[in-house]
């Protein structure tokens, strides 16, 4: 199964819990792929997105996830440090700002692709609560062979009360952060403490993913807190990616005909760091 045919089953229950009938959940979902667009297009002057509403959730799921799911499947495969941490039996992830499901969907593409099946426990961990509707049943769409569990951490990276009481995920194996740090760009005066404490508390050993538009605002932030806490750069790049040929938009069936193309395109800079 491969990640459209996995978002096309998410989609379907996305779907009937917007209410309205079929012309008024389209009518909204259009307004709301417009509004992320736009929003997109003005996240390096400050723009703040609001996913609390079901149909921009739908939208983000429907147009972005699956592009972001097959880069990160793409940088695990070229980096054998993070291939070989699921040679383990266990691994435990952290999905930092992951409620959009797009950092373990990758993760599950690439165990599938190696046939790979250690019991891996993902932590998604977001502000928006409801994103773990999304995403709290997915194992029962996978063949369960591959063992793993999701589970969801609401926390606020811009509100210290909220997340300081939340540590037992800083011994996670793996801490991803796709397409976030661009989202809280214009908040990063409030963001920096959690950041701060997040790389200053991770574990010897863990490693970071860090995907995100290719804008130097974006991952000079991250560069800067990997040198101030010890995390060692080990692949890095800029450039732009593709989906794979396996990725077939034809399996997002009806949605693919009603909305505009989901994202098949990025240009991105990545980080694979290890904590020292």
């Amino acid at each position: 199964m491969n990640c459209f045919q996995i978002i096309k089953s998410v989609l379907d229950e996305a779907y009937s819990q917007i209410p309205g009938d079929e012309a008024q959940k389209d009518s909204e979902i259009k307004d709301a792929l417009e509004y992320l667009r736009n929003e997109y297009a003005r996240l390096s002057n400050g723009s703040i997105i609001d996913y609390s509403f079901a149909t921009t959730r739908f939208a983000y799921i429907y147009v972005y996830v699956t592009s972001h799911a097959n880069l990160v499947c793409s940088m695990i495969q070229k980096n054998q440090d993070i291939c070989n941490l699921f040679d383990n039996q266990k691994v435990n992830v952290a999905c930092i700002g992951g409620g959009p499901g797009s950092d373990f969907l990758g993760i599950l593409k690439y165990l599938m692709i190696n046939q790979k099946s250690p019991t891996v426990k993902f932590q998604l961990c977001d502000k928006e609560k409801t994103w773990a509707e999304s995403w709290s049943d997915v194992d029962n769409m996978i063949d369960p062979e591959f063992r793993i569990s999701t589970s969801y951490l609401p926390l606020d990276v811009t509100e210290q009360d909220d997340w300081k009481p939340y540590t037992k995920y800083f011994q996670s194996d793996l801490f991803t952060m796709i397409y976030f740090m661009s989202e809280v760009l214009s908040l990063r005066h409030l963001a920096n403490e959690y950041f701060d404490n997040l790389f200053s508390q991770a574990k010897p050993k863990s490693l970071f993913l860090f995907i995100d538009n290719n804008h130097h605002q974006f991952y000079s932030w991250f560069d800067d807190l990997a040198k101030t806490h010890n995390i060692k750069i080990i692949d890095k790049g800029e450039g732009s990616n593709s989906l794979p040929s396996d990725e077939e938009k034809l399996d997002l069936g009806i949605y693919f005909q009603k909305f505009s193309s989901p994202k098949i395109r990025a240009n991105i800079a990545y980080r694979i760091g290890q904590k020292e």
